[in-house]
């Protein structure tokens, strides 16, 4: 499993926080830097209007407000009782105090108002000049944040298909078979999954033939075997008859391992909750050993396995404890973690890992070599581990499941 800090998705998420967090900052600098220059601009315009007052004090009235209102600035009786006044920063209020007439800034629905006060008298004056208000920031803002949140929902539209194809993935590990991961999209997510769907479904063609090939072989095969047996049977007793009895069976007992070993390729498992006592004592009915040739203890826990082929696991395990066993019986002691066969006897000629492997047999032993082979696997596929030790003249084959 993948860790939280280590996903593209985490990666993907912190990229877009920072981003976030970086174009505010940017957004707020901006507007205080807008707003330092609004009060810049509202200074320079209330000292053109003083300015303009105290150079056309000596002209008419008529010539005043004519230069007033070419300047943008219109008289008017009164304020409205909307009009709030501006806070001005000290620096531009001791700049406006430079003049003789004292300047009062007030802001309402229709824009700015200038009060002059001189003397005795306060006029006002609106800015007819002032340029509506500049929206660029917010627009700015509003434009980066639309790109920004449209990229990240791309992106994770364009990444969110792993997850599907991470899922579809562990499925088929697990044995499951994919019917269709096929993408329609154009990216290189689109053209992994696409390039995977051909090779499973190349890869499930060439497992239906091979599973076709060896139910043929094997249907063939058992065909000839049982009427061996049949006709063994028949005979008269003699070593003869005993030899080929063995003979037959140990044919048979070959075509079920192979079917085993088909099945775990396949991986077809079947996993439903199973009494291990029952599995242990049908693995000895099909290898017809005694019950007195086996010793149990504590095996009567439930288990969630393929039944068809833990049982097989177990056999094997229980045949080779039992051909290479020195001394009967063979022990079986399960607890809560841990299900273990012993048995008596020499120690390995080579080592576990080898005997382990497919086709590998003790010199004589007359088999295939499969038997632990198919143990391994069978463990492996319900993820369970398959341990050995040999202590004290003692084998341990050890399934490990907790």
């Amino acid at each position: 499993m993948i860790s939280r800090r280590h996903s593209v998705f985490f990666k993907l998420h912190a990229f877009f926080a920072l981003a976030l967090i970086v174009l505010s900052l940017l957004f707020i600098s901006a507007l205080n830097e807008q707003k330092e220059q609004k009060f810049h601009l509202l200074a320079h315009r209330s000292m053109e209007l003083s300015r303009i007052l105290e150079e056309s004090s000596i002209r008419s009235c008529m010539e005043q407000n004519k230069e007033l209102q070419e300047a943008g600035f219109k008289p008017i009786d009164t304020l409205s009782p909307r009009c709030e006044p501006i806070p001005i920063p000290p620096p531009m209020r001791s700049k406006l105090r430079s003049r003789n007439v004292k300047v009062t800034i007030y802001k309402d629905n229709d824009g700015f108002v200038y009060a002059l006060s001189r003397e005795h008298c306060t006029m006002y004056y609106r800015d007819t000049a002032e340029e509506p208000t500049y929206y660029f920031v917010w627009f700015l803002f509003c434009a980066l944040m639309g790109g920004l949140v449209s990229m990240y929902l791309l992106l994770w539209s364009n990444l969110n298909p792993l997850k599907h194809l991470y899922e579809q993935i562990q499925r088929y590990g697990e044995g499951e078979e994919i019917i269709d991961i096929h993408s329609n999209g154009k990216d290189e997510i689109a053209l992994i999954s696409n390039a995977l769907n051909d090779a499973l479904e190349k890869q499930n063609r060439l497992k239906k033939s091979r599973e076709l090939f060896l139910r043929n072989i094997m249907h063939e095969l058992k065909t000839p075997i049982t009427k061996g047996k049949l006709i063994v049977e028949l005979e008269e007793p003699s070593p003869n008859r005993n030899l080929l009895s063995k003979l037959f069976s140990r044919l048979e007992h070959l075509i079920r391992q192979m079917a085993d070993i088909e099945k775990m390729h396949a991986f077809s498992l079947a996993k439903t909750p199973q009494s291990l006592d029952t599995m242990i004592k049908s693995a000895l009915d099909n290898l017809m050993i005694g019950r007195e040739n086996v010793h149990l203890s504590g095996c009567e826990q439930i288990m969630t396995v393929d039944e068809a082929l833990f049982t097989s696991a177990l056999q094997n395990l229980i045949d080779n404890a039992v051909r290479h066993a020195s001394s009967l019986p063979i022990e079986i002691a399960c607890n809560t973690e841990t299900i273990c066969i012993r048995n008596s006897g020499e120690p390995l000629k080579r080592p576990v890992a080898e005997a382990l492997q497919a086709f590998v047999t003790e010199r004589g032993d007359g088999g295939l070599g499969l038997g632990l082979y198919i143990a391994q696997s069978v463990c492996d596929l319900h993820r369970f581990n398959l341990e050995y030790r040999y202590e004290e003249g003692i084998h341990y084959f050890c399934i490990r499941f907790a």
